[in-house]
């Protein structure tokens, strides 16, 4: 029941953001200004055994993401497939400080209740998943990169890897997280993965294993990542 549960309320996310309404011009400059969060929503709890009380949780949790959208606070989210099932999907909200992101889950009860976790780290964009002009009829499977933080050693050469795969289109968005295991997460169009195991196999410190590696599929919203 619990990974039935949790699965469904994740699919069913990103079905509904392309449908959400986009922030004015005036609000998204205020909140320009503001540090923008790469979150993992996680496992946690048992969710309970009621059928109807999952339904209602998860419509609730829906519910949110779509507030959260049309306010302008909230740029993507999605599903995905971590084989040890910890990680249930990844959202990019915009908050001044951690206090104010922690209160846009408040009326999420799967977040409220503890059924899922909060890992939320400050996260320097270089190129972000697209949240304007989105296909509102359904989602698309593509790949996540998640890389484990990079040794001192490497820290420089790591964007530049990472910016000439942005620009030779092997990815096509990109994230350093401030802290945490995870240091770089990148989004891969498609489901094809033959270019960018090939490209990633020179990623500093991969070879001899001073990172790891480990390539998701991701649910968005089609049009979220070009």
């Amino acid at each position: 029941m619990q990974r039935r549960s949790l699965v469904a309320a994740a699919t069913a996310m990103p079905a509904l953001l392309p449908l959400m309404a986009l922030p004015s011009r005036g609000r998204a400059q205020t909140l320009a200004a503001e540090q923008q969060w790469f979150i993992f929503l996680e496992t946690g709890r048992p969710v309970p055994e009621d059928k109807a009380a999952v339904a209602a949780m998860q419509a609730g949790h829906l519910e949110n993401f779509k507030r959260l959208f049309a306010d302008g606070k909230l740029f993507a989210a999605g599903p995905m497939r971590d084989p040890a099932r910890v990680k249930r999907g990844i959202v990019v909200v915009q908050a001044p400080n951690r206090q104010v992101l922690m209160s846009y889950f408040h009326p999420d009860e799967y977040v409220r209740e503890g059924y899922m976790t909060v890992n939320a780290q400050p996260a320097k964009v270089h190129q972000a998943l697209n949240h304007t002009g989105i296909d509102p009829n359904g989602i698309e499977e593509h790949r996540i990169v998640l890389f484990s933080r990079a040794e001192e050693k490497d820290r420089e050469a790591v964007p530049v890897f990472l910016q000439r795969a942005l620009d030779e289109g092997v990815i096509g968005a990109w994230y350093s997280l401030e802290d945490g295991p995870v240091g770089e997460v990148v989004f891969m169009r498609g489901t094809d993965e033959t270019s960018l195991r090939k490209t990633m196999a020179e990623y500093p410190g991969l070879s001899d294993q001073r990172v790891t590696m480990k390539i998701w599929a991701q649910w968005l919203g089609k049009g979220v990542l070009k």
